[in-house]
């Protein structure tokens, strides 16, 4: 019985020393704690194609009068004779010889248009304020889209790596202004 609290005695004893001198029997390595910038790669993505934007066409209209001038001779001169009632007459003809005496801009823009559309017109009208409120608009749109594009630019600019593996100045993209 004395062998076995002595045996249990040791082994508190033992388990109590190891506990409060922390391993200090082992050997102890050295910790060295260092702090490195860690290098990301950022994934660049790719630009966006261009903008391929079509032209419409404008028509201005007005109901002015079309001058029908006469033919030119071969010395470049438009001949043409004074009739008794004080109307001139084209001594070679007119220019546009199917066109009627009163034709104005707007008759011949709705028989261009009858020609374009199988004989049907239609309009798409819109008055001068608000052409002008279209044009600030296509301005502010413009504005935004270069200031957006820039701000790409730079940050592409930024993150991405020359070939040497520096970043500074790296050149991701130009911006070219028209």
């Amino acid at each position: 019985m004395i062998a076995k609290n002595w045996t249990r005695l040791m082994t508190l004893l033992m388990i109590s020393t190891l506990t409060i001198s922390g391993c200090s029997l082992l050997p102890n390595k050295k910790v060295e704690i260092v702090s490195k910038p860690l290098e990301i790669d950022i994934m660049q993505p790719t630009m966006p194609r261009n903008i391929d934007l079509k032209e419409p066409r404008f028509y201005v209209v007005s109901e002015a009068k079309i001058a029908n001038p006469c033919n030119k001779n071969e010395e470049g001169k438009r001949p043409r004779t004074k009739q008794e009632d004080g109307s001139w007459v084209c001594d070679l003809g007119k220019e546009n010889p199917d066109w009627p005496e009163d034709y104005t801009y707007l008759d011949r823009f709705m028989d261009d248009m009858k020609k374009m559309n199988n004989g049907d017109v239609v309009f798409v009208a819109m008055s001068i304020s608000d052409y002008e409120l279209m044009s600030y608009n296509m301005q502010e749109l413009r504005r935004y889209i270069r200031e957006v594009q820039e701000v790409v630019v730079y940050y592409r600019n930024v993150t991405i790596k020359n070939p040497d593996g520096s970043t500074s100045e790296g050149q991701a993209a130009v911006v070219t202004k028209n």
